[in-house]
């Protein structure tokens, strides 16, 4: 039977604390020397666990402060086509939606592109605040066609936005293209997700296509570069 090292078993005791919900995101781990006590090992071999615990992604040392349990980090999929709420729900999270500004727009050259419209035809702006058990995810500014969902700006657009199009305008999504880059918080951004100017955010661009193939929205999105992972599923 392998003799499980004291480093080991303090990687061991700390990650089960952590998953288990015992220590909390945020929470100031205890000091190298109140863990040393605990184990009756070195300090030497403290810092090789706390090591151990940072690279796992577990934790993360403030410099001159300590150390700090890390962030979980949400798994955002890349393999199938699924709105914010429902991702959340499959994810066993709360989903929860802040419309922060709607306006009628006269569309960037992009955007109009994007959904196949003249410059000259107006289109829908809104810009939302993705939340998940109460904690701010991801901004979104939805562009969509004027003339396709006229006066869905008086909607309730603090729910689904894909239930409401299903429900209210027969649209549902079929496919998206979309791209993803890595990006630093503007100002706006970052007092909308709680995170500093400039931290990293993935930066996520949408064309969302209906069941007939015809684009009927562009979105603009700003995810929290420390809440998510991107996962992708690849076969041959």
């Amino acid at each position: 039977m392998r003799t499980v090292t004291r480093y080991q078993q303090i990687i061991n005791y700390y990650q089960e604390l952590i998953k288990s919900g015992q220590l909390s995101e945020g929470e100031q781990m205890p000091t190298e020397e109140a863990i040393g006590t605990l184990f009756g090992v070195s300090r030497i071999t403290v810092r090789q666990a706390l090591d151990g615990l940072a690279q796992m992604g577990l934790i993360h040392k403030v410099q001159g402060k300590g150390s700090f349990v890390s962030s979980a980090k949400t798994g955002l999929q890349l393999d199938h086509l699924k709105g914010f709420s429902d991702e959340m729900r499959m994810l066993g999270r709360i989903p929860s939606t802040i419309l922060v500004e709607k306006a009628l727009i006269t569309p960037s050259e992009v955007v109009a592109k994007a959904l196949q419209i003249e410059p000259t035809q107006k289109a829908y702006l809104f810009v939302r605040l993705r939340c998940a058990d109460g904690i701010p995810m991801a901004v979104e500014k939805v562009h969509m066609p004027f003339a396709r969902f006229a006066g869905i700006d008086s909607e309730d657009l603090n729910t689904s936005l894909y239930m409401l199009l299903k429900e209210q305008y027969g649209c549902e999504s079929s496919k998206a293209v979309q791209s993803i880059q890595a990006g630093a918080a503007n100002s706006g951004d970052a007092k909308l997700l709680q995170i500093k100017t400039g931290a990293p955010v993935l930066c996520i661009s949408r064309t969302t296509l209906d069941t007939y193939g015809q684009p009927f929205e562009y979105v603009q999105s700003t995810y929290r570069g420390d809440k998510y992972v991107l996962n992708v599923t690849l076969s041959k």
